[in-house]
């Protein structure tokens, strides 16, 4: 059973002074509390979260991957896919710069590569072919670090994938979703 309070039933506080601190007491605590979630960063927006941060050593990643850093982006092949990626049940944000070398004077890029943490994955390449799901992760390389979870079971547009995920070709505008579980 709900209780409803007509205004004139609600407690007020005993003093008109007290009345004038609640508001400034809520948002006193309300700013707090943003600056705490500010502080902590975006993986304590939730409770055990996992965060992979993209590699800090990209190019030895890309050429681990079998593909070459470029000096600029190059479009005779350009195409995203959105790449949605889950950790026991929560979702896991795809870093920015994965495949992107900033610690020069000016970017280097991977045919593949993200430019945000929106999940979309930039293929852009000087020649069409096969760009895969398995290059991306190598790039990427925490998923594959983290020895907390198996293999992942993928899906593409929503239908199971039934081989190896690290095979999945990037096609444009399709959405590839991993999920990982504890071992």
């Amino acid at each position: 059973m709900t209780v409803q309070h007509s205004p004139a039933s609600v407690p007020a506080p005993s003093t008109p002074g007290a009345r004038r601190a609640l508001p400034l007491v809520r948002r006193t605590l309300c700013a707090a509390s943003l600056a705490l979630l500010l502080a902590a960063g975006p993986a304590a927006a939730v409770a055990g979260g996992v965060e992979w941060p993209a590699a800090k050593n990209t190019a030895a990643q890309v050429e681990k991957a079998g593909l070459t850093m470029l000096d600029t982006e190059q479009l005779a092949m350009h195409i995203h896919t959105t790449l949605e990626v889950f950790a026991d049940g929560e979702q896991v944000t795809v870093p920015a710069d994965i495949g992107i070398d900033r610690s020069g004077p000016t970017p280097r890029y991977s045919p593949l590569h993200t430019h945000d943490e929106t999940g979309t994955i930039h293929v852009e390449s000087a020649e069409w072919r096969d760009f895969t799901l398995g290059q991306l992760l190598t790039e990427w390389g925490t998923p594959r670090e983290d020895t907390r979870f198996g293999a992942p079971l993928a899906w593409v547009d929503g239908r199971l994938w039934a081989g190896d995920a690290d095979d999945i070709v990037f096609r444009d505008g399709e959405t590839i979703t991993l999920r990982y579980t504890s071992r």
